[in-house]
């Protein structure tokens, strides 16, 4: 992809600071990136290839403000640095993860590109990063400041009571008991059981 195809494509979604440094990753590494509809379950994924003719790809939910965007982002481009420099002989969210996602972040932080509160949150959050931002509520509490959205009136699940049904990306759901940061919420047309977090903004029924 050229330049200023890149650009134009990515800057709506990140801070306009990122924008250089992004270009370089992908100008470097043979990544696709694809740009998705907002998912229930994840905010993004890294898929690596069973062909050597194919591209890893990463997927970022498009409805993501833009520091979750560019979070999301740059957990999914550690992925990649560790399919790269230790293939699959190691856990996805483990030490080499871990290190890798400092390496990655490392530079956004010395550019000042985020702004506080965020930045001391997410200072926290990267000396020892989990698996999901999902999982650190703290972070994702403070990433909810920078939504579009300012209706003081959102709805969050976790808010919610057991039983109580809700709507979700227009699927109606009934709220579950709790693990960890998430709840478990079944689908009432497929009666599926999902996971969704805590802090997820939901319209009550």
């Amino acid at each position: 992809m050229l330049k200023v195809n890149f650009v134009k494509a990515i800057s709506t979604f990140v801070p306009s600071g990122s924008v250089a440094l992004l270009w370089d990753f992908f100008d470097k590494n043979p990544v696709d990136l694809r740009i998705t509809k907002d998912r229930i379950t994840k905010y993004g994924d890294f898929r690596y290839p069973n062909s050597s003719k194919i591209n890893p790809k990463i997927t970022v939910n498009g409805g993501l403000n833009e520091f979750s965007f560019l979070i999301t982002l740059l957990h999914e481009i550690a992925h990649f640095m560790v399919f790269k420099n230790y293939n699959s002989r190691v856990k996805p969210h483990g030490i080499e993860w871990k290190m890798e996602f400092q390496k990655v972040m490392l530079p956004y932080f010395n550019l000042g590109i985020f702004t506080q509160p965020l930045e001391s949150v997410l200072r926290k959050h990267m000396a020892n990063p989990k698996a999901s931002t999902h999982a650190d509520l703290d972070l994702v509490r403070c990433l909810l400041l920078y939504d579009k959205s300012t209706d003081s009136s959102i709805t969050t699940l976790e808010s919610l009571n057991i039983g109580n049904k809700f709507i979700l990306n227009g699927r109606i759901f009934e709220k579950g008991e709790k693990r960890r940061t998430r709840y478990f919420c079944k689908d009432i047309n497929t009666k599926n059981i999902f996971t969704i977090n805590a802090l997820a903004e939901v319209e009550i029924i």
